[in-house]
């Protein structure tokens, strides 16, 4: 008689139980796999917005995987870059800075020796060719610059931050970004 009981008000209170039991655990208990959270850029540029479209790119020799990506080369030179594909116009942005000893912290983004490092616009196109050209336009012409790295994780290798720059050149057209912003770019 007792088993019976027993066996009736378990039948009853073990599907109430499991309903507690589920409800009670939340997506914040569940951590995200390694890797998972996909990085991005995001701008304004001359008064338009600008993020990085999802994707495959070819930037020069380099490919920049889901359309934003970092990369620390020689001399402990971190180079962030992203890519926008509208329609048949393609665009980039790229910071290049030489990393402090903290890694994070505030770089002015400047031509010359009175910066930490460079930006660039590149509103023609990514091959090695756009590149260059923009570069060697624009040249004596990277002012106002600053990247905040808020975030450089040796453990998930990504990093996170803002920036504004403005680039200049006589006969050419000026481009100021501001409003930028690095969320989880790997590297």
């Amino acid at each position: 008689m007792i088993k019976d009981i027993f066996r009736k008000y378990f039948n009853l209170f073990l599907p109430l139980f499991c309903v507690l039991a589920i409800s009670g655990c939340s997506d914040d208990d569940i951590p995200d796999p390694v890797g998972s959270t996909r990085g991005g850029i995001t701008a304004v540029v001359n008064g338009s917005n600008w993020s990085n479209s999802q994707g495959n790119y070819k930037l020069g020799n380099r490919t920049i995987p889901e359309g934003a990506s970092a990369f620390v080369g020689t001399g402990d030179t971190l180079t962030i870059v992203g890519v926008q594909v509208q329609g048949t116009d393609t665009t980039a942005i790229m910071l290049s800075v030489k990393l402090k000893t903290d890694k994070v912290g505030s770089y002015q983004l400047r031509t010359g020796t009175a910066g930490d490092g460079k930006a660039y616009f590149f509103p023609d196109g990514i091959s090695a060719n756009d590149l260059e050209e923009t570069r060697e336009r624009y040249s004596a012409g990277i002012t106002n610059g600053e990247l905040q790295i808020s975030e450089y994780d040796l453990g998930e290798y990504s990093v996170s931050g803002n920036f504004g720059f403005s680039m200049s050149a006589t006969g050419e057209t000026t481009y100021t970004v501001i409003a930028g912003e690095i969320e989880n770019v790997t590297f």
